[in-house]
């Protein structure tokens, strides 16, 4: 019955071995799951700190380009006026 036994010892020693490497690759992308999951959810908050800044930069441009026109519009004005000026 002794050597029954061992037997039983080492199969069950020799099925651990599988059990364990996969019990670590299991952890191990469980964490490596987690991370980029994490990794993510950051790239996500960056994102629409980013679309927000578009979203300024895009409002600070139409304000520029209106008052780039309304410029335009007064030179044009006064180029009219000075032209009408009989000299």
């Amino acid at each position: 019955m002794a050597e029954i036994v061992l037997e039983e010892k080492t199969v069950l020693e020799e099925e651990q071995g599988p059990l364990e490497n996969l019990e670590k690759k299991v952890s191990y992308l469980l964490k490596r799951y987690q991370e980029l999951k994490k990794e993510r959810d950051q790239l996500a908050i960056a994102l629409e700190a980013e679309k927000t800044k578009i979203m300024r930069l895009e409002r600070k441009f139409e304000l520029l380009s209106q008052d780039r026109e309304k410029v335009k519009t007064r030179i044009d004005q006064l180029l009219r006026r000075l032209i009408t000026i009989d000299i």
